[in-house]
């Protein structure tokens, strides 16, 4: 069972700036937006509260358009009429957040959808849960299942070049292309030629070795 990390609130917040930058995402600085205005994923996280809080700010251009609209009052309170632009906002700042929960989640953060009313939109990323991510080495048991492609370092760990690091040149399929290969043309340990091994006779070559 997976286990909360505890982490300070700075400590967490920039676990997932990290995690939000590596999807692409940018973030905007930690000053207020009237200081660096911009579109963005705001990251908001201080000693004095419990969790990070996250929020989608829009363009400029759809955001003034938007609060524009609202300072007319071009819009029905009940919701059935309103300016595309408030709508637009909405939509947008509603989307954005969702797929930037669905990230989190995905990466192990705990993420709380309308943690407050005075905060619509927002999310509290509570803490990171531990567990495998994507910065794991790859390695047993998941390397190989679906075959090594060519280029790929392997160890021959059967036969009469146990031991020996090589290189997959071909990968030979006897059965079915739907299943991992079950024989691997490697280069030869002594330099001469190609060497043909089962693919039970090879693992992969990790990335310390």
């Amino acid at each position: 069972m997976a286990v909360p990390q505890p982490a300070a609130p700075d400590a967490l917040a920039e676990a997932v700036r990290q995690e939000l930058v590596a999807a692409g995402l940018h973030i905007l600085p930690r000053e207020p937006r009237e200081t660096f205005p911009g579109t963005g994923v705001s990251v908001q996280g201080n000693d004095d509260e419990p969790g990070v809080w996250i929020d989608w700010m829009v363009s400029d251009a759809l955001g003034d358009a938007a609060v524009r609209a609202l300072q007319a009052g071009a819009y029905r309170r009940d919701g059935s009429e309103m300016h595309p632009a408030i709508r637009h906002s909405s939509t947008v700042k509603f989307a954005m957040t969702a797929a930037i929960a669905e990230i989190l989640e995905a990466a192990g953060f705990r993420v709380e959808r309308d943690a407050d009313d005075y905060r619509p939109g927002e999310l509290l990323v509570l803490d990171r849960q531990s567990g495998p991510t994507w910065r794991d080495p790859v390695g047993p048991p998941l390397a190989g299942l679906g075959g090594y492609m060519p280029g790929v370092r392997v160890q021959l760990i059967d036969g009469e070049y146990a031991g020996s690091i090589t290189t997959v040149r071909e990968a030979w399929h006897t059965r079915s292309l739907q299943e991992p290969p079950d024989v691997y043309l490697v280069e030869h340990p002594l330099g001469s030629g190609k060497l043909q091994v089962p693919a039970s006779a090879v693992a992969l070559v990790c990335e310390d070795n």
